[in-house]
């Protein structure tokens, strides 16, 4: 597949088999993420992986706790509450992995360089047959500084991106969006 493919057939995915990721496939896919452009050459971008079941399980609960228990926080999850209070709903949709993208803000530039960088893994996710869906709610808990200790995360570093991921249990089709608008064109 190429890159003009993977473009036209990346989907957010939420159905994965239970085939689990592989080390090595993870990590090439991260090499792949990183040759993404970098502000003033900084590659501020830095890495978690989860794949221990019950603590990914643990983190969806959490997440869901917490988001519930101070909706007024998080006006942009507001119109989820349904989905957050019930028992079926997972934050991860049940994933076996979950990448974590933090930025090193002694860059000012590390949401750019690191979202560019999710864009790429997202990417050179699907041409492996790995779907992704980009996780707005861990932001809830994964900039919290016990969570960032417990990883390994340095001081300095804030989440920009969090994946869930897997092989992709389910076909989709090709994606669609509005056309795009031009507010401007100066010949």
């Amino acid at each position: 597949m190429n890159v003009l493919e993977a473009i036209e057939k990346r989907r957010s995915i939420r159905s994965y088999t239970q085939q689990p990721v592989e080390k090595e496939t993870l990590e090439n896919l991260v090499r792949l993420a990183v040759k993404a452009p970098t502000g003033s050459g900084m590659e501020p971008w830095g890495f978690v992986v989860l794949q221990n079941a019950e603590e990914i399980n643990c983190l969806s609960d959490q997440i869901k706790r917490r988001v519930l228990d101070d909706l007024d926080a998080y006006p942009q999850f507001s119109q989820y509450e349904s989905w957050l209070r019930s028992g079926r709903y997972h934050i991860f949709n049940n994933a076996g992995t979950v990448l974590i993208i933090y930025g090193d803000e002694r860059s000012p530039w590390h949401v750019y360089d690191c979202s560019l960088a999710a864009g790429n893994f997202m990417l050179a996710a699907e041409n492996e047959g790995i779907g992704c869906c980009w996780i707005g709610f861990a932001e809830a808990l994964f900039d919290d500084p016990e969570f960032k200790a417990a990883h390994g995360v340095p001081e300095g570093f804030r989440l920009v991106s969090t994946l869930s991921l897997g092989y992709t249990k389910v076909a989709v089709p090709p994606c669609s969006r509005k056309e795009p608008i031009f507010f401007s064109w100066n010949k």
